[in-house]
């Protein structure tokens, strides 16, 4: 995290971004990046550091890398097209390739009943990796800060979480890397400034209609003022001491997964008796990676869903089922053999 406000804003978010990569192994040699670029400030520090950084990681490290630009018009505010506008200008000063998507993601949320924020966030993910696959890309960059970290995580508290919640964003998770993940929002805003960017600002982002800006506008500023003022980043060293919990209890759970589980076709049977041979901690952990086996995904999963399937799991009855709508059916096969499907 950057700490001293005297040095060159420049150099020091630069240092921390090289850093991070190196550290993280955020960006290997050959690598072509989709950055995700909206135009606020966040994403024009992110796409100006990757593309100024470069020539650095080519001269100092033998890493080489291209990047490309993809951009969201949600077409929901009427200064969306000449955001459009100003990233497509920026990426021809720099000579990125510039992808565009212009959805009515008010409309499609209506469509699909959800909330205009989940809608928007998965029309952006699925274009990035249509534009990921389309330019053969190896990895997607977002602009996720320190800050956004620490609502994300106080959003999971909210919504009640277990530990993997409390550690909110990683630097890296599949494909998608976040090299600003460590970096304070209001370090950007002065490297913006520094660097003339001149970014977009999305007004909504101070209208609390969102739980999302409520905890970003209210709740974080009254906790700093009322009760500690290092509160973000207390926040952010629990999260590092909770990661390496998280990390051996992953490791620990994927041990025993290896040891009762085989796949057949679409369907994944497993053993209930080495399964529920663990703490009920571990056990809770591999119910829901099974279920992320075969969904690719816990969307809609809750703790009452996992902690009913232990329950039916530890009765042992033949024949009883367990079903998530059409999502998917847990079945005991015989007294020690479950399978989901």
């Amino acid at each position: 995290m950057i700490k001293d406000e005297k040095l060159n804003i420049y150099e020091n978010i630069k240092n921390e971004v090289i850093k991070n990569i190196l550290e993280n192994d955020l960006i290997q040699n050959k690598d072509k990046i989709v950055v995700a670029v909206s135009g606020g400030p966040d994403s024009m520090c992110l796409l100006t550091i990757l593309n100024d950084l470069k020539k650095t990681f080519l001269d100092m490290y033998n890493i080489s890398y291209d990047i490309i630009v993809a951009h969201v018009n949600h077409g929901i505010r009427k200064e969306s097209d000449s955001e459009k506008e100003y990233v497509e200008n920026f990426c021809k000063k720099l000579n990125v390739p510039f992808y565009y998507l212009k959805e009515d993601v008010e409309d499609l949320a209506k469509k699909k009943k959800m909330s205009i924020e989940a809608c928007g966030r998965d029309v952006r993910y699925e274009f990035f990796d249509k534009v990921k696959k389309e330019t053969n890309s190896t990895k997607i960059a977002v602009a996720h800060n320190l800050d956004d970290n620490v609502e994300t995580i106080l959003l999971n508290i909210i919504r009640g979480c277990g530990l993997k919640g409390l550690i909110g964003m990683d630097f890296f998770s599949n494909y998608i890397i976040r090299p600003l993940i460590t970096i304070e929002k209001k370090y950007i805003l002065e490297y913006n400034i520094y660097q003339n960017l001149n970014p977009c600002f999305d007004k909504t982002n101070e209208e609390n209609e969102y739980l999302r800006n409520k905890v970003r506008n209210l709740l974080i500023p009254t906790l700093q003022k009322e009760y500690n003022e290092n509160f973000s980043n207390n926040i952010i060293r629990m999260k590092e001491i909770l990661t390496n919990d998280e990390n051996f209890l992953e490791e620990y759970t994927n041990n025993i997964l290896e040891k009762c589980v085989t796949k057949k076709e679409d369907k994944i049977l497993f053993n209930i008796d080495i399964l529920l041979n663990t703490h009920i901690s571990i056990a809770l952990r591999g119910i829901r990676e099974i279920i992320n086996m075969k969904l690719g995904n816990l969307d809609g999963i809750s703790n009452i869903h996992i902690n009913d399937i232990y329950k039916l799991l530890k009765n042992h009855i033949k024949g009883k089922k367990y079903i998530i709508g059409n999502k998917f059916t847990i079945e005991i096969l015989k007294k020690n053999i479950a399978i989901i499907y």
